[in-house]
């Protein structure tokens, strides 16, 4: 190869590597635009009963959890979807028709807090059921121009109010409680996402479920892998950074908070996060994963 071809080749090699790193950061630029900023849409959600001892009743989804969410051998909670019968389908829907007739303002905060995962969690659940067969829960869409999938749809009511799934964790749950841990009791049904908690939360130790849910996913490596000296890091800490500090010096120190000695070990020396990753194949049990 003479001397010009190498020196062309060469050029060539670099711009590919150029342009793929440019068109990967404009993607995720993109992507942090699309996800729903931390704002509450109406000051009726932050009314609550501090007093109040009245508990919602989460059997229904805690008997559904109990018989088709099943733990892949790399820990992944996947949804047996294919196997619910059509009585249980029923059963859950009447369990999140139950839910949206709950007056929320006459809870406490912590059972305000364990009521929205629920009623997210399992509405989503319902979402997937009502538009199988799927590959992912982004195949369900309007329209060609929609990549969000059914998370702007209106799927629940509540006090009156037409809600949808970003709603409920963008603008009342975020807002309102202010909480990192949040981002680990809500389920996309997506592989890469925090897994569906295997018992319904409940109020009286929701955030208990919640802290056991943050060490569960940041000691898998859907949470945080570290190969050498390369960090690769679930992309919700890149779309949510500003809920986990605003930066990635606030984002590992969250996840040293929740690291097993061993992987706080390997994280001492570590300032920075090299890419960040999400794969958004449905959580099914049917999948090759399980």
């Amino acid at each position: 190869m003479s001397l010009r071809k190498f020196i062309y080749r060469t050029i060539a090699a670099s711009l590919v590597v150029v342009a793929s790193s440019t068109i990967a950061s404009a993607n995720n630029g993109l992507e942090r635009l699309a996800v729903p900023k931390s704002k509450l849409i109406s000051s009726f959600w932050k009314k609550n009963d501090p007093s109040s001892t009245i508990q919602v009743d989460h059997s229904a989804w805690d008997a559904f959890l109990g018989k088709y969410l099943k733990t892949s051998g790399s820990g992944v909670n996947l949804v047996a979807y294919r196997s619910v019968s059509a009585g249980d389908k029923k059963a859950l829907r009447t369990y999140v028709n139950n839910l949206q007739a709950v007056d929320v303002p006459t809870l406490n905060r912590n059972e305000q807090y364990a009521y929205w995962m629920n009623l997210y969690n399992s509405r989503t659940v319902l979402v997937v059921l009502d538009n199988l067969p799927l590959m992912s829960i982004r195949e369900i869409k309007k329209n060609a121009f929609d990549f969000v999938g059914p998370f702007n749809d209106k799927v629940v009511k509540v006090n009156g109010k037409t809600l949808t799934l970003n709603d409920i964790e963008s603008g009342i749950v975020r807002p309102i409680w202010n909480d990192p841990l949040l981002h680990y009791g809500f389920n996309c049904a997506a592989i890469s996402c925090p897994n569906l908690n295997k018992t319904a939360f409940k109020g009286e130790k929701v955030k208990a479920q919640l802290q056991a849910a943050a060490r569960s996913f940041i000691n898998n490596p859907r949470g945080i892998t570290i190969n050498g000296n390369k960090v690769t890091a679930s992309k919700i800490y890149f779309w949510y950074e500003d809920d986990f500090g605003g930066s990635e010096k606030s984002i590992l120190n969250h996840i040293r908070q929740f690291a097993s000695a061993g992987l706080k070990q390997k994280l001492a020396n570590v300032n920075s996060i090299d890419k960040y990753e999400y794969n958004w194949d449905l959580n099914d049990a049917n999948s090759a994963l399980f």
